[in-house]
């Protein structure tokens, strides 16, 4: 039951990061809309594992989750990195970070999560 619910969580948020290439198309749409930069390559990444993500969760396998959770939380540090130099591979600024940070801590903390399930499939307390 909880790993459905896991499973359920994957694809959630790969679909988000599916769904947030979107952000790409904002510029056109007026400052009112243009909240996070997502160019370049970074749309690449999100899609990428966002694919991963979904991929993972439609077929059960946890281990494409983590490597999808993992890729976007480096992606998220490379922009770090890259904040107010030239060189800026993901195309992006700090709103970028948030976002790849965001749904990677996500990814990663539901199966760093299923692992403890596991390892306690009774529910008692780990000590």
């Amino acid at each position: 039951m909880i790993a459905q619910r896991m499973h359920r969580a994957t694809l959630a948020l790969g679909a988000a990061a599916l769904v947030s290439c979107l952000f790409a198309l904002t510029p056109v749409l007026g400052a009112a809309l243009d909240f996070v930069q997502v160019r370049g390559a970074g749309i690449v990444a999100l899609a990428v594992f966002g694919a991963l993500a979904v991929v993972s969760a439609l077929t059960k396998v946890r281990a494409l989750g983590l490597i999808a959770g993992a890729g976007l939380l480096l992606c998220a540090l490379l922009q770090l990195v890259q904040l107010g130099q030239s060189l800026n591979l993901l195309g992006g600024d700090a709103s970028t970070v948030s976002l790849f940070g965001g749904l990677g801590i996500g990814l990663v903390s539901i199966w760093l999560a299923a692992r403890a399930v596991d390892r306690n499939p009774e529910g008692t307390p780990l000590t």
